[in-house]
């Protein structure tokens, strides 16, 4: 393992290296996680058994928990000062960017290019800057058996509810009931599982 630092949060630097970590210690028992190259991991995070998270991929913040089984690909930025969850038996593909206050349940499907934001900015006050003005964290939550087309942004305050279809190319700005099927921009329901 190269450049691995060890201090009161945990801060990886992982080059050139792709192999199998096997229990070892990190607020609790991780065994069985697997990391592509150059994978960084930094902050209060837990990881359960049977991960994989391939290369280039980052995950930094408090509060992070990524359950057993959770399949992570390339590129993917994985970033909350609030809390992300990860359920079980869930895949995130490339390029994917999950950032803010999200929960994401088990047996989910991310595909590639997909954008998740548990916040938003604040912008009312015209005699200030956006960017001085901070942000809410209403959050995102995405229930069980959720699948998530290519090119999906969700946005803050939106729950996905269980066993739903999101069509690529949409913007969830609205919640999402049950075993619906969205698509469109801003995405509607277009059908029912």
């Amino acid at each position: 393992m190269n450049n691995i630092r060890i201090e009161n949060k945990i801060l990886f630097e992982i080059n050139n290296f792709k192999s199998k970590l096997r229990s070892f210690l990190l607020f609790g028992v991780i065994s069985k996680v697997k990391f592509g190259r150059k994978v960084k991991l930094a902050g209060e995070i837990i990881l359960g058994n049977n991960i994989y998270i391939q290369d280039y991929s980052c995950i930094r913040g408090k509060n992070i928990k990524i359950d057993d089984n959770v399949f992570i690909h390339e590129n993917v930025l994985i970033r909350s000062n609030e809390y992300i969850s990860i359920g079980r038996n869930t895949t995130i593909n490339r390029n994917t960017c999950i950032l803010a206050k999200v929960s994401i349940g088990k047996n989910c499907s991310i595909a590639p290019n997909v954008v998740i934001v548990g916040a938003n900015h604040l912008f009312q006050d015209v005699s200030i800057s956006i960017k001085e003005q901070g942000s809410k964290l209403e959050g995102v939550i995405i229930e069980d058996d959720v699948w998530i087309a290519a090119n999906v942004t969700v946005l803050d305050g939106v729950t996905i509810g269980e066993g739903s279809i999101v069509a690529a190319g949409a913007v969830v700005n609205k919640n999402v009931p049950a075993f619906s099927i969205v698509g469109g921009v801003p995405a509607k329901i277009i059908g029912k599982r």
